[in-house]
């Protein structure tokens, strides 16, 4: 009897542990495809200036964490993350143009 309850008992602290360690992992950053829209926003309303403001934010944001993370794999995907890179940093330049046209 002893021998079944403890193991039973050690039983349930492993599965107790494993479910709360696969639980209190948070999600991971996204660093491909655009930036998050956020849906409380109403981007009628905005005006266009206020828009390409946040959107360039939310791009330099995505460029930081970038420059900031460390990438291992194959030469291909580290070549898909520099193209993807530049591909932001173009966008952001672009709309940065943008942005001074219309002020």
């Amino acid at each position: 009897m002893g021998k079944w309850f403890r193991k039973l008992w050690i039983g349930l602290l492993s599965g107790t542990a494993a479910l709360v360690s696969c639980n209190l992992t948070a999600p991971q950053p996204c660093y491909y495809g655009p930036p998050p829209v956020d849906p409380t926003v109403d981007t009628a309303t905005m005006s266009r200036k206020e828009t390409l403001r946040q959107r360039i934010d939310a791009i330099r944001n995505i460029l930081e964490e970038r420059h900031n993370s460390e990438i291992y794999g194959p030469p291909e995907m580290m070549e898909e993350y520099e193209r993807e890179t530049q591909r932001l940093q173009a966008e952001a330049d672009s709309l940065e143009r943008e942005l001074k046209g219309l002020e």
